[in-house]
């Protein structure tokens, strides 16, 4: 609670307003000082802003396990807290948030790969039921051109020409990368291309009414976090296919609280892992073995 807001509306009736922030509130008051990290993982990255002196985070974190090795370039004076860690997290793609427990999370972007269902959405009785879906098939995520730098050197290209034939150059850029090496981002920007090449149908956010469902149902609504692994499934009684279904992750989480109802909405992200597959990239694919099995 970061403000209490005493408002009387009357003589005798006084309303009290708690005014709320997470730990993203504390670090965006908090600046660095001037240091030069050495080269490290983007978790141990992470890590290190917390512990620094002028920093000393005391709230409880989950630090998970990054893909990303950061390159030692100098951090300026009076940069500010959050918004560092949150360039970290562009270098990682991955996950930076306060959990539902309060604490400062970061998890890495292989940490979706292979993903877990932990909740099933459904309009035919066999899941949660949902009272709307909210789908995204347009340019908003699509992107054939990607250029992504950082201090290790020139910027680095990747592009599809199937995919500018068919929609014209689509741009991205990230120059303000911490990734130690040319190499690094270069693949950075292959994996963002292999997810944003092409326009998909997706699945972006559904809405509950808890007023619909069971007590069982309820555990597993509160349950999802974010960065939670669910399964959202349509079904048509027409045409082909007879259902959509999609394996997706927990983005944003809203609760909407009145008299007589309470909507828990999501937004929802793709775990589509194609783009990890990229053969003898150390840090974006898979090593060429001589065998590969499905």
């Amino acid at each position: 609670v970061e403000d209490w807001n005493l408002d009387y509306q009357n003589a005798n009736q006084g309303r009290m307003v708690a005014r709320c922030v997470d730990a993203f509130g504390t670090l965006a008051n908090q600046q660095l000082n001037a240091f030069t990290p050495s080269a490290e993982t983007s978790s141990d990255r992470v890590n290190t802003v917390l512990d620094r002196p002028e920093i000393n985070y005391q709230g409880s974190r989950s630090i998970g396990t990054g893909s990303s090795t950061l390159g030692a370039y100098a951090v300026v004076q009076d940069t500010n807290a959050l918004n560092y860690l949150q360039q970290v997290n562009t270098s990682e793609q991955g996950y930076l948030f306060t959990a539902a427990d309060g604490s400062l999370t970061f998890k890495g972007r292989s940490s979706v790969l292979n993903p877990v269902s932990g909740a099933s959405f459904t309009t035919d009785g066999t899941g949660i039921p949902y009272m709307s879906l909210v789908n995204q098939f347009g340019s908003e995520l699509l992107y054939n051109y990607i250029v992504t730098q950082s201090p290790a050197g020139a910027a680095q290209t990747n592009s599809d020409s199937t995919s500018i034939a068919l929609y014209q150059a689509q741009n991205y850029n990230l120059l303000n990368l911490l990734n130690s090496t040319t190499t690094e981002v270069a693949g950075l920007g292959a994996y963002l291309l292999g997810k944003y090449r092409n326009p998909v149908l997706r699945f972006t956010g559904i809405s509950c009414e808890l007023a619909a469902l069971t007590s069982a149902q309820w555990l597993t609504i509160f349950a999802i976090d974010l960065t939670s692994i669910v399964t959202v499934q349509k079904n048509y009684s027409t045409g082909t296919p007879t259902t959509e279904s999609q394996t997706l992750i927990t983005s944003g989480i809203e609760h909407r609280i009145v008299p007589g109802s309470h909507i828990v909405s999501y937004t929802f992200e793709s775990t589509d892992g194609n783009q990890y597959m990229t053969l003898n990239d150390s840090i974006f694919g898979i090593l060429d073995t001589g065998l590969l099995s499905f």
